[in-house]
């Protein structure tokens, strides 16, 4: 009886001990979403620029109960600043918060205040264009204690501002990364859609970096809709890039459409004098630049430059020069355009265009053209043009291997989600059953998830098997003819022409039919096999080109023609695209060159002719032969670290002249097919 009193009396304290311990836990975090709450209102009071929010934070300030309460406002009084006519004055304020809150025991709340500050530094540097590397140490920095924060809902746009700084930097990859990490932060914290809207912002600038407008475009496009529920300060940044994507897609009106939007808005909120406003007016000077109103262009550039020379904005000086540089060309003042180059020299330093971004440099480029030409300085005006179609060159690359690593970044973006849900179930598993039901349920997602990749591999390897076999049946078509016009004027010359060596010509034709049946059975062949084909292919077309043609066929000693493969019929695709679309119909004498080099631990096939050479502006119409070439590339390229590489080019005169027409395949020692 006892016992049992004692133990019934045990089971009552410990369910005391449990409610009131539940009851504490309760009053805390209910006390912890209450501060999260003010300091979000605060947050969103800056992000609308209102006249209320430093009245807010000076309240806060006086009315907080310790010294953490007291710099959670305080550090925003100083982002206050940093969107002010004197942004100078954030550094004081986030040095002295950053000092405090080290100094403090590391716990999710104080990781929340440094999150908060190193991300406001980052902002200010950003802005003026200052410390390149520190914004994105200050951002990361940001980033790593705002997941170890009680202010997670922060990561998203911490992540996107060191997308941002990526861009500025030039390293669109790592960009690209950040804001499609920050996208899958918005959905795993079950944050507002609204913040996944503005990361579209980010996105856009990438795809306009490269060039590529559709991508940019669809973007902003996406953003467009949602752009009344977005605060102030990024309803600003969406209309600045905006109007600056049709400004680089050179569609002026536009451009100054989407600028005189921003500041009409800027102008309604009481913004006149702001960092937004100062940049608006500084890309409407060049808007209105290129639309040859100078008189409005020279009013705005007045009104901004002031500002971003006082706060010592080497980009933003720059930008100014340069729109003093246009002006002036267009006024015909080239020896204004010198001074000015020459008192840059002298106020930014020699290498002050190094910390300028290339699409800055394009834009002076342009004006500059303009200068040497009319100034006759047509070396400068060469070098420059060739500085940027070496940067378009790399634009077009950067855009290629942006592409190829989408769906890699993609997959990482959906492990990390996946690791996220398996920790919620997890913590939801130690609160309401036992560790045995959750290691059952851990194991079933495993086993499921191997499930799912075993049957992707096997998808997958069903794929590559199938387009293996479609490009195979693609090739074997092409190879199983040759051109019939071919065939049909051989024979018709024969029987026009008929002597006492039709009979040898006529076998010749049908041997080299053989030949070709011959080969469209096989995927590759031996170089020497093909280089023999093309011979008897040469020799019954030589008579139907003309007296006037000639050809020949130089193979390095070094070469082994026999111990090196090369996919099937592919010399003779490049000699034959080399007749029909160069040579034939061309005046003059007519010459074919077929080379066979060792260069650098490969073997080079080189098809020149001197024809009319090859259109690169018929993009459009790509022909079959190249088509096969290049699609056979990708298939045989997949499995080898060393690449078979093709290349058409035309040849030209020093004068610019075309001489003809170049393709050329490279095989790789070791390559296997």
């Amino acid at each position: 009886m006892k016992r049992n009193c004692k133990k019934n009396i045990g089971l009552v304290l410990l369910l005391l001990m449990g409610l009131m311990a539940s009851c504490g836990h309760t009053v805390d975090e209910k006390a912890d979403a209450q501060r999260v709450g003010r300091l979000h209102q605060l947050d969103e009071l800056l992000g609308a620029q209102s006249p209320d929010a430093l009245k807010e934070i000076e309240k806060g300030m006086r009315e907080a109960k310790d010294s953490m309460a007291y710099y959670e406002c305080y550090v925003r009084k100083g982002r206050w600043f940093c969107q002010s006519d004197t942004p100078d004055s954030t550094v004081n304020y986030m040095d002295r918060t950053i000092r405090f809150a080290l100094s403090q025991p590391d716990t999710p709340r104080r990781n929340g205040l440094l999150a908060y500050t190193y991300n406001c530094q980052a902002i200010n540097y950003h802005n003026f264009h200052r410390k390149a590397d520190e914004v994105v140490r200050l951002y990361r920095l940001a980033y790593e204690y705002s997941m170890r924060s009680d202010m997670q809902h922060q990561a998203p746009s911490i992540c996107a501002n060191l997308g941002d700084a990526f861009v500025y930097k030039n390293q669109l990859r790592e960009a690209a990364c950040c804001y499609r990490r920050a996208l899958f932060l918005v959905d795993s914290l079950q944050l507002p859609k609204e913040e996944n809207v503005t990361l579209y912002v980010g996105l856009a600038d990438i795809y306009l970096k490269l060039n590529d407008f559709e991508s940019s475009l669809k973007c902003y496009q996406q953003t467009e809709a949602y752009l009344s529920v977005l605060s102030l300060s990024m309803q600003a940044y969406y209309l600045n890039n905006y109007g600056s994507f049709y400004y680089y897609k050179k569609d002026y009106p536009q451009s100054l459409r989407k600028f005189l939007q921003l500041e009409r808005l800027l102008v309604k909120n009481g913004k006149e004098n702001c960092f937004d406003m100062y940049l608006c007016k500084l890309n409407m000077a060049d808007v209105y630049l290129n639309l040859d109103s100078i008189a409005l262009s020279e009013k705005y550039l007045a009104e901004c430059e002031p500002f971003l020379v006082a706060n010592h904005d080497v980009t933003a000086v720059y930008y100014c020069n340069t729109i003093h540089i246009g002006q002036d060309v267009k006024k015909g003042n080239m020896a204004a355009v010198a001074r000015t180059l020459s008192d840059e020299r002298h106020l930014l330093g020699p290498d002050a265009e190094s910390q300028v971004a290339f699409g800055l440099r394009q834009i002076r480029n342009k004006y500059l053209r303009k200068y040497y030409l009319a100034t006759g300085n047509y070396r400068m005006a060469y070098e420059n043009l060739r500085e940027d179609m070496q940067k378009n060159d790399s634009l077009e690359h950067n855009l290629t291997n942006m592409r190829a690593s989408e769906i890699m970044d993609r997959f990482a973006q959906d492990t990390l989600k996946l690791h996220h849900e398996l920790a919620l179930e997890h913590k939801s598993v130690e609160l309401n059953k036992t560790r045995q039901m959750a290691l059952v349920a851990l194991l079933v997602v495993l086993v499921v998830c191997m499930f799912f990749v075993m049957k992707s591999m096997r998808s997958g390897k069903r794929l590559e098997e199938s387009k293996r076999r479609v490009l195979q049946l693609k090739l074997e078509g092409a190879r199983n003819r040759i051109s019939p016009h071919f065939v049909f004027n051989v024979l018709n010359n024969k029987i026009l022409h008929a002597n006492t060596a039709e009979a040898n010509e006529l076998i010749t034709l049908a041997r080299l039919i053989r030949s070709n049946l011959d080969l469209s059975c096989q995927m590759k062949v031996a170089l020497g096999t093909e280089l023999d084909f093309v011979r008897q292919y040469l020799t019954l077309e030589s008579p139907l080109m003309g007296d006037d043609f000639d050809y020949a066929i130089e193979v390095d000693p070094e070469v082994d023609l026999e111990n090196t493969s090369i996919p099937s019929m592919f010399v003779q695709i490049l000699v034959e695209n080399a007749l029909v679309h160069g040579l034939r119909g061309w005046d003059g004498k007519k010459t074919l060159r077929i080379d066979v080099l060792r260069e650098q631990a490969s073997t080079v096939v080189a098809v020149v002719d001197n024809g009319k050479g090859f259109d690169i502006r018929k993009k459009g119409k790509k022909r079959t032969g190249l088509g096969i070439i290049t699609q056979t590339l990708a298939v045989v390229n997949e499995h080898n670290r060393n690449k078979m590489t093709f290349a058409l080019q035309n040849v030209k005169a020093d004068d610019g002249r075309v001489l003809g027409c170049k393709a050329q395949v490279c095989i790789p020692d070791g390559f296997v097919m």
